[in-house]
């Protein structure tokens, strides 16, 4: 489009799209002033699922995982699972990197995890432990089986 209409699009959508909403604001200041019950149940409804996934992890044969400090993530080592054999339809593939072991995880115990690729390190797995206990124990339990299938 015209040089002089785009520059003026791009003004108004900086200025539209780039600031906190009023409503979102006022939230903001409920939020930070209001009750805080609710801040600490949570804090320890995720220290709980924390702890839950932790040690569902280093129960599974060739994963560890250390304790998480802080978000909702669980960054597990799973280069002891790299050199075993995951057979599928298309063929054999030696597991040897992040992103083997997530497409293996995707497949075949269908659970997503984020490759550690993206966090610097190709030895682990990201998953998220912000879902309920029941689906956190579930996805351990696919996990596990799926392992077990390794050659």
């Amino acid at each position: 489009g015209p040089r002089d209409l785009i520059r003026a699009m791009t003004d108004v959508q900086s200025q539209v799209t780039s600031n906190p909403a009023s409503i979102a604001q006022y939230a903001a200041v409920e939020a930070l002033t209001g009750p805080q019950d609710d801040v600490a149940k949570m804090a320890g409804e995720f220290d709980r699922r924390r702890r839950l996934i932790v040690a569902g992890l280093n129960a599974l044969p060739g994963v560890s995982c250390g304790m998480p400090k802080g978000a909702f993530y669980a960054f597990a080592n799973v280069s002891g699972l790299f050199g075993r054999t995951w057979r599928r339809r298309e063929g054999a593939l030696t597991l040897k990197t992040s992103l083997d072991v997530t497409s293996f995880l995707l497949e075949e115990a269908r659970v997503a995890v984020v490759p550690g690729k993206d966090f610097g390190s190709h030895a682990h797995v990201r998953m998220s432990y912000a879902t309920s206990d029941a689906l956190i124990s579930e996805g351990l339990a696919r996990m596990g089986a799926a392992i077990a299938t390794l050659q």
